[in-house]
This record gives C-alpha cells, structure tokens and sequence, in this order.
C-alpha cells in the first residue's frame, strides 16, 4: 500500500508511507524558504514522488490530517509571514471586537498586502470558482468545513492528477496520537498516548490508550478546546511579550530560567491559575474569560518580562505533571508517548520524565502540526490492520546531491579536500574550527539530527558568542544544544530510567554541565537538550564524536541546526552553500567532500 499524508497550515508538508514504514518526510519551508511555511505543500509532495520514484496513479490513498483547515490561515500567510505588530493589530482590530460581540472586520480586507493570489492555489481555476473568500476565520460551520474541504481535494486532485474519490481526511488529534505511538519505539500493551495542542478539530488535547491484542489506539478521553487552553495560554503570554506567536514560545520556555524569585513566580501562577484549572482528568478554563490576551494585558502588567516567563512555564509544567500522573493513577500504564504542539516545551517534558511513576516516556521529534502529515499515514495503515514500523530515525527528506561542476564554480575561492575519515574534521574542531554538515538525508522536522549540523567544541563557552556572531544571531538568553554518544551519557546526563532522546524533545540535567561543556547547557540551570547519539542512528558522525571524546574526555559535540536567522534549515547544498559564503562558517562537510575558507 503507497499513502500520501498531506498537512496544510503551519508548517504545511507530506510523507510518504509504502507497505509498513514512512520512507520519506518533509516540510514545505525546506523548499520555500519561508520558516513555517503553510501554503499548499506543492514542492514537497513534488519532491517525495520524485525521490521515491513514485508515480501519483500508484498511491492508494492521499490524507489530508485534519478535518478543518483554515483557508484565511493560508491564504494570508499567518505563519510564515506576519510580524508581531501584525498580530497586535488582528488582536486589537479583529478579535477584540469579534469577541466583544461587536461589528468587526474581514480578516482578508484588514491584511489585504499579505494575499499571494499569484501562489498556487490561489491561481487556479479551483480557486477561482470557490466560495471560500466569505469564510470567515475559524468559521468550523459542517458546511464550511465541506466547502473548504472540497476545495482543496480539487487541488490535489488537479495537482496529483488523482480522482478525488482517493482523498480523505484523518482526524487531527487522531493524527496526532498515531505518530506518538506508532512513530515511536514502544510497542507496550496499554502504552498511554497524550496529545496536546491549541486546537485541532474543536479538540485540544486527548487520552488513548494501545490495545496490543487487537493492534489499534483506543481513546479514553477527548477534551474541547473551550476547556483545554494551555497552548493558547502560553501562545498569547508569547505575544504579549512581543515576542511571536507559533513560533518563538521555545524563547520563552528558554528565558524562564533566568527569574527564580519564587514569590513572584508563585504570584505570576495565579494569574494562570484563575484561567486554567485541572480537577481530577477535568480541565476546565474559566468561562468568564472571552479574551485571553485581554486578560494577560490586564493581569500582567504589574510583572517583568522574566517574572512572566518564569510564571508561565512554571504553571506549564505543574498542571501537565498533575494531568498525567492523574491519568496514571486512574489507567495504571507507566509507558507514556506524547505529540501535540505541547509535547515540544522540552523542560515540561523533563519534569514527565522524572515523575515517580513513568517508567517509559518516548516523544518523537516535530510534535507539532508538521507530523500531521506522518499521523495520518500511521492513523489509516491502523485502519487496514497494516502494523506500521517505528521509525528508525528522522533522515526522511531529500540528500544532499552535488557534482563535480558545482564544485568547480567554488573552487577558486575555497579550498575543496576529499573527505577520506573523520580525523579531518576531529582536526578542525580541535583547532577551533566552526563546521556545518551536509550529508545525506535531511533531518524532518524542527531540529538538526547533525545531517544539517553546525558542530563545534562545547568545552570552549566563546563558541556561544563565536557561533552566534558568525551566522545564528540569537537571543542572549538561548542555548545551544548536545550531541552525546548514547553509550557514554552517563558521563554527562542525569538519565536513571535511560530515557532515549535522539530528536532532541527531552531536557535532562546535566553532571557539571556548566563545567564540562559549557557551550553546550543553558547558561542559568545548566540543563541541556540533548540528542542521544545511537552508533546505529548516524555512524560517521558517532565516530567523530567518540574520536573527539579520547581525545578530551568528552562525549559530545555542541550542535544547533544549519540555517541563517529566521530562516529554515538548509535542504539541499546550494542551500548549504548559500549559508556558508553568506556566514562566518569554517567548514562544510559534505558526504564526500571538505569545503574550507582560507
């Protein structure tokens, strides 16, 4: 059986699922340009059938995750193109009124600079004769979600050259609960599946459970997003820090270290608290609340920024700790997988991982919408009594494909060595070289797996400052990453229950973190995000590492993702080549070739 999974909205994108296993995986930004992009996933479905070899006629089945897309999301651009000051002026003009109960305005006459009516689909005759300009935003009516659906199985239909009749849409927390369990390792009869997010579907979060004896996820418990609201809390906390929306709550999650005035943060909690409550497994948000960025702004404003921080991921972490030690307590399972929008706050996930009764906790990488794509695949394989094999590891996008005449171009202006074994590279990082990596398959989702690495020493802390003047330009406050060998964590991780973490989903407390790898932790707490390295998962770079490590002591290589501020990471090596002539960058590995500045 060949499916096609689809995701339109953040971070739009495709996977490719063939007998029992995912064989390819991308998002829409790797090919755009444009980080989080939602247009149609045009490229990336492009390139998925080409890479495979794939005809359209030969997939069975395309999946759209998601019964209720919204197309004013997609068609202004709301992800990858709107600014903070964009989404002040929505809250203030659009939604302040809507939710008032007041006259308010088309949210496509209010942004009407951001349309891309020359962007596929938008130029298509489909388009041209839908109704979908007079939805409004998040207008989920039966009969708009059909209209909206029926749209864009037109486009796929037009675009794949596929009768329509092959397209059908997954449930989105369905989606969801499918890549956590069926996308991890675990395969435990009772396994507890958490989803959690802003919304998907009217629903926000979800309990399942795995019935090994009949093969298939049974959900226990759904939650409605009027009564589930964290992700929304933590969204608009985001924005009113002026910081941006569906994007930038990681910078959130990463400054509230920084504050550990307890009163304060005990004091911040309440204003969340009066929102969001858990009683037993019922949430319940307070109904007497219509806006939510109103709130803040009226509650808030007494607090600094870092207090604020501090306050939210505090809160964060108590009521998802309660939440699943309470669905513990009530189901029994101690074997815990996670997705969702959520389930990427990694130092909630820290806080899981070191509840009492979690035996085993497993987060695939890229829990948010981008993996719908990949649930779906999983969701409807289940449907077909198909069993789906776990993923091995996240490299599911295009290689790195280059010829001899595009290094011929450079040629003049860099050196170009032959690769031949990892001691070259063990040599530049010893003499303090900052190297990026461009091998093989590109890395799905949000984090660099060291296939579209910037790798350096992480004994030496000016490799923060040296890195992020030399191309990441990040906040002051934002930690870089680990790559740690798997066989020799213990050196570094406070890792008793050996919770594996090869996408980097998980913080872990480090033993002298601050000392041993100082470039590597966050700066205040000394926590880091570490990918667990397998020998198995990614040999050369394994080798490197465990070169690196007889030679210092230390298993680790410091490791952020491949990419210039603000823009994706680097797919293909012209992409990895424009960021390197266009960064301070040292080295650039390629499979097997060295590229190096004089």
């Amino acid at each position: 059986m060949k499916l096609l999974g689809i995701t339109i909205g953040q971070c739009s994108g495709c996977a490719l699922f063939h007998d029992n296993k995912i064989i390819f995986a991308a998002s829409e930004e790797r090919y755009s340009g444009e980080k989080s992009d939602e247009s149609y996933p045009l490229n990336s479905i492009n390139a998925a059938l080409k890479y495979c070899k794939i005809h359209a006629d030969e997939i069975d089945r395309v999946l759209v995750g998601g019964y209720s897309i919204p197309p004013i999301t997609v068609l202004l651009r709301m992800y990858s193109k709107f600014s903070v000051n964009d989404h002040l002026i929505a809250m203030e003009k659009y939604w302040l009124p809507k939710l008032s109960g007041k006259k308010y305005p088309n949210l496509l006459s209010l942004f009407s600079d951001k349309i891309s009516y020359e962007k596929f689909p938008f130029d298509s005759s489909e388009f041209k004769t839908s109704n979908i300009l007079n939805i409004d935003h998040h207008d989920f009516t039966d009969d708009k979600i059909n209209e909206v659906s029926n749209f864009f199985k037109k486009v796929i239909s037009s675009h794949l050259g596929i009768d329509e009749s092959k397209i059908i849409h997954m449930e989105h927390h369905l989606c969801h609960a499918a890549y956590a369990f069926y996308g991890s390792p675990i395969r435990d009869d009772k396994t507890l599946i958490f989803t959690a997010d802003a919304w998907g579907d009217h629903l926000s979060a979800t309990i399942s459970y795995f019935d090994k004896k009949n093969q298939k996820i049974v959900r226990l418990r759904e939650y409605s997003d009027k009564n589930f609201q964290l992700a929304r809390i933590y969204r608009y906390t985001t924005l009113y820090m002026k910081m941006l929306p569906d994007e930038h709550e990681y910078k959130v999650m990463g400054l509230a270290p920084y504050n550990d005035d307890q009163p304060k943060i005990a004091q911040v909690e309440k204003v969340f608290q009066s929102m969001q409550s858990l009683d037993g497994l019922e949430f319940r948000f307070n109904s007497s609340i219509k806006n939510i960025f109103s709130y803040l702004e009226e509650n808030l404003r007494q607090f600094r920024f870092d207090q604020i921080a501090s306050g939210l991921q505090s809160f964060t972490e108590k009521i998802l700790t309660q939440w699943i030690q309470n669905v513990i307590s009530e189901y029994g399972s101690k074997t815990i997988v996670f997705s969702g929008g959520i389930s990427m706050n990694v130092k909630a996930n820290m806080k899981i991982s070191q509840l009492h009764d979690v035996e085993k906790l497993f987060i695939c990488g890229g829990g948010g919408d981008q993996s719908l794509s990949m649930g779906s695949c999983y969701a409807y394989s289940e449907s077909q009594k198909i069993i789906p094999k776990s993923l091995e590891n996240l490299y599911l996008g295009d290689s790195c494909v280059y010829s001899d005449n595009d290094l011929k171009k450079i040629s003049g202006k860099y050196n170009i060595f032959t690769f031949e074994n990892t001691d070259q590279l063990l040599k530049r990082i010893l003499d303090g070289k900052i190297i990026a990596t461009c091998l093989g398959r590109t890395e799905m989702g949000p984090r660099a797996l060291c296939n579209r690495s910037i790798l350096a020493d992480p004994t030496k802390r000016e490799n923060i400052e040296i890195i992020n003047r030399k191309i990441k330009n990040r906040d002051f406050w934002m930690p870089f990453a680990p790559v740690i060998l798997h066989e020799f964590q213990d050196q570094l991780l406070e890792n008793p229950k050996k919770i594996e973490s090869p996408h980097m989903t998980i913080g872990f407390d480090t033993i002298k973190g601050k000392e041993r790898i100082p470039a590597a932790v966050h700066q205040y707490d000394g926590t880091a995000r570490p990918l667990i390295l397998k020998k198995e998962t990614n040999p050369l770079v394994w080798e490197l590492i465990n070169k690196f490590h007889d030679k210092t002591g230390i298993p680790a290589l410091l490791n952020t993702s491949f990419n210039l501020h603000g823009k994706p990471i680097v797919n293909s090596f012209l992409d990895a080549l424009h960021v390197f002539e266009n960064s301070g960058l040292d080295v650039l590995w390629l499979d097997k070739h060295i590229i190096e500045k004089s």
